[in-house]
């Protein structure tokens, strides 16, 4: 079952961890996995099974944040955006 909330939320928690013991710097995921294309149907979700901040979706599709891209933000992209923000 799909739940982008519990990726963000690990996403930000381990982040103020690394930040509370004085990690300057950390790589967070990947930005995007196109072989793991994102589907409605769940059967067929294989974003599911990625890491990325962005969910990737089959050729000629495109996202509705960025139409010019075949990607569209997860929850996760917008936690790390607003937890620098505050930065």
């Amino acid at each position: 079952m799909r739940d982008e909330s519990v990726q963000a939320r690990e996403l930000t928690d381990v982040l103020s961890i690394l930040e509370g013991v004085g990690v300057e710097g950390a790589f967070v995921l990947t930005f995007v996995t196109p072989t793991l294309s994102y589907s409605e149907d769940s059967k067929h979700d294989l974003d599911m099974a990625s890491y990325s901040l962005v969910k990737s979706y089959v050729e000629g599709k495109h996202g509705t944040t960025y139409p010019d891209n075949p990607w569209e933000p997860k929850e996760s992209f917008r936690a790390v955006a607003e937890y620098f923000a505050k930065q």
